[in-house]
């Protein structure tokens, strides 16, 4: 079935089945509670049915795809399709896999709302525009990563031509997959800690020093170093020294 896709939704199908292949391998076991986020004409979705989840959410934007979704699926007990923004809708369950093809435009959003679940999933497979995944496994902490790797170890998967999907985009892709790690912030410190991070990378090009000049900071700190040359570690006691 063919659709008119729209530009507002960031909408590009994964055609090739080789890369639909490569992502139903990444998935870790059978019987996964399983979130997947624009599902589209459900290529992806008929991959992730062979791992048997106990449960698999379909959250699709689009009213005509989520139509076109409850008809193809209506026979599945397991399987439930959500018209909503992935943006608003209230991820209440709790998940062992999060798997999507993000829109370009929201990735980092989404990327930071399912960070900050109080219960996270275990596992997520996402693929990004390839320039922003290079940001999120850069070894230097910029405003995303420095969130992300709190709460997940990160791990590369493997590059997507724009040419696998239809309508070509104009840039390629990139899977990475996220394993949950022991959170680094604590729940109650989690306002404070995203303050903190938009102050210094809003001026990431000012030493610490010029930054955190209204700040006594005691302790073992170059500040003559920029954030970004900062590793995690130092950055959250960084933190935790002015929030003490």
């Amino acid at each position: 079935m063919s659709f008119i896709l729209k530009k507002k939704f960031g909408q590009n199908f994964l055609k090739d089945e080789n890369i639909l292949n490569k992502l139903y391998k990444l998935i870790p076991s059978e019987s996964l509670n399983i979130l997947e986020i624009g599902p589209g004409d459900g290529k992806l979705t008929d991959k992730i049915i062979q791992k048997k989840p106990n449960l698999l959410t379909l959250v699709e934007i689009d009213k005509r795809l989520f139509v076109y979704l409850n008809e193809k699926y209506k026979k599945f007990k397991n399987i439930e399709v959500v018209n909503s923004d992935i943006l608003k809708f209230d991820i209440y369950r709790k998940y062992q896999l999060i798997i999507s093809n993000l829109p370009y435009n929201i990735s980092s959003q989404i990327l930071v709302k399912i960070s900050l679940l109080k219960n996270n999933p275990d596992f997520l497979i996402l693929m990004f525009q390839k320039e922003f995944a290079e940001r999120i496994l850069d070894k230097k902490l910029n405003a995303i990563n420095s969130l992300v790797k709190c709460f997940y170890d990160i791990s590369p998967g493997f590059n997507v031509s724009k040419n696998c999907f239809r309508p070509i985009p104009k840039v390629d892709s990139t899977v990475l997959t996220f394993k949950k790690i022991r959170k680094k912030i604590k729940n109650n410190e989690i306002n404070d800690f995203l303050h903190f991070k938009r102050k210094l990378f809003s001026q990431k090009r000012k030493s610490l020093k010029r930054v955190l000049k209204e700040y006594n900071i005691n302790g073992k700190f170059d500040l003559s170093l920029r954030v970004e040359n900062l590793d995690l570690v130092d950055f959250i006691k960084l933190f935790r020294r002015i929030n003490f």
